[in-house]
């Protein structure tokens, strides 16, 4: 099932944070889509659920220099 999570991350500088996250993510297997908000410095990740868990997704944006500082999850 797709899940919608928002991760909060207050190191997204720029445009450049966001499209190097993209593509780290969309090398996964389950991951349906990424979209950042620098305003907001959130990340909003739709996924399979059945394929990737969220704890996977935020240990690697951890891993890659993004550590998130909160979550909200929404069901689509």
């Amino acid at each position: 099932m797709n899940k919608l999570i928002i991760f909060d991350i207050p190191s997204l500088h720029c445009d450049g944070c966001i499209s190097s996250i993209t593509s780290v993510l969309e090398n996964f297997s389950g991951i349906v889509s990424v979209h950042g908000n620098l305003e907001a410095l959130t990340l909003a990740v739709n996924y399979d659920d059945s394929r990737i868990k969220s704890e996977a997704i935020k240990l690697q944006l951890s891993i890659i220099g993004y550590p998130v500082v909160g979550t909200q999850f929404n069901q689509n």
